[in-house]
């Protein structure tokens, strides 16, 4: 059970042992190889190597990787640990599937996937855990999902604390997480999907010839389908959905044939279908969901503090880029930084963070840690 270490500034003919002898890539360390039990840091940075996982952990011993969001393992600083398809961050996306995983008992914390021409992150291996992750858009036709999830034998794959975002880049196939294969499998898979935001993409969990697959305490932002289950053949073990949340979605739950899902103790808000093929939970409601918009008076009226959804990162390429007529200021009021007034409603600002202060509307001062020293924000 070793402890390993990669970063930005490595070698990959290190013994990425000590950060100061830190690997430089993610495959670099990989091909340790890793063991049974072993424990990766990754220090902040942008990685544009695409990763493949060698070998297995084991029951109570999985190898693990965790992004070092808050730099306590590696460089003492902290920032997103960002693995990417883009050569550059002025290009198209241009690497296929970023992170592959057909090995089991693996566990990855704190990363930032996307932009790719393929799958961000694919699984097709057993007990496999993702948490507090963030997956961006991904894909350039269809069945390219943020994380797509396949095989014969996986059994017990959890998705937990993570944020999606995907736009709408295939009409029918376009997923945030996509259960697939190509004949029916595992009908006792235990699979779970919870406490995840998935903000829009043609659907937020798709699942294809998938059983036992429970979606919980999840909140569905403008899907266009929440979760749908298109399978054909008869499952022995249904698709579960429970206390979730679903918001402006074209259809909030779907199976492909009445019976393969059930659902409760869900509200579904400001959808044009609540469901299709699928009974309503006794439970279920219809409420309006009102979310806390105090981030957002906090942006608009305290002195342009606070980083949102938003704003522009660091890395993107659309900082400090011409334009026609800008206004002088951005929604906060934040005046030009830089070069250039950026495109979109909010300036870049590398001052801001999220700590919030008083805020607008009712019920008192938003209280969040400040995180943009580790976040790199």
């Amino acid at each position: 059970m070793t402890i390993r270490y990669v970063g930005i500034g490595g070698n990959d003919s290190n013994d990425g042992l000590s950060w100061a002898n830190r690997k430089l890539t993610l495959n670099g360390v990989e091909d340790t190889p890793v063991e049974a039990g072993d424990t990766v840091y990754v220090g902040a940075g942008t990685y544009r190597d695409a990763m493949t996982c060698d070998v297995d952990g084991s029951s109570g011993s999985p190898i693990t990787y965790i992004g070092d969001t808050d730099g306590s393992h590696t460089d003492g600083t902290g920032g997103i640990v960002r693995i990417t398809g883009t050569a550059s961050d002025e290009l198209s996306y241009s690497t296929a599937t970023l992170i592959t995983c057909t090995k089991s008992y693996r566990t990855f914390k704190n990363l930032l996937v996307g932009q790719t021409t393929s799958h961000g992150f694919k699984v097709a291996g057993s007990y496999v855990i993702i948490e507090n992750c963030i997956f961006t858009d991904v894909g350039t036709g269809k069945s390219y999902s943020p994380l797509y999830i396949e095989g014969t034998t996986n059994d017990a794959v959890t998705v937990r604390n993570c944020i999606f975002f995907k736009g709408l880049n295939h009409p029918t196939y376009d997923a945030c997480i996509n259960f697939t294969n190509g004949s029916v499998v595992n009908p006792d898979s235990g699979s779970i999907v919870e406490n995840c935001i998935f903000i829009g993409g043609y659907r937020g969990v798709h699942i294809i010839r998938w059983g036992d697959i429970t979606v919980k305490n999840c909140t569905f932002f403008r899907c266009n389908t929440g979760v749908h289950a298109n399978i054909s053949a008869t499952i022995d073990i249904p698709i579960n959905v429970i206390n979730s949340l679903f918001y402006g979605c074209n259809t909030a739950i779907y199976s492909k044939v009445a019976g393969q899902m059930t659902e409760d103790y869900n509200n579904i808000d400001c959808c044009q279908t609540a469901r299709g093929n699928v009974a309503a939970g006794a439970n279920s409601t219809a409420i309006p969901t009102n979310f806390d918009y105090r981030w957002a008076m906090e942006m608009l009226q305290n002195g342009g503090s606070l980083v949102s959804p938003f704003d522009l990162a660091s890395y993107s390429a659309l900082i400090n880029v011409a334009g026609t007529s800008p206004t002088p200021a951005d929604m906060r009021g934040t005046t030009v930084q830089g070069a250039e007034r950026e495109w979109g409603a909010l300036e870049y600002d590398s001052t801001l963070d999220i700590e919030a202060g008083s805020g607008g509307g009712s019920g008192g001062a938003v209280s969040i840690q400040p995180l943009s020293g580790r976040l790199g924000l």
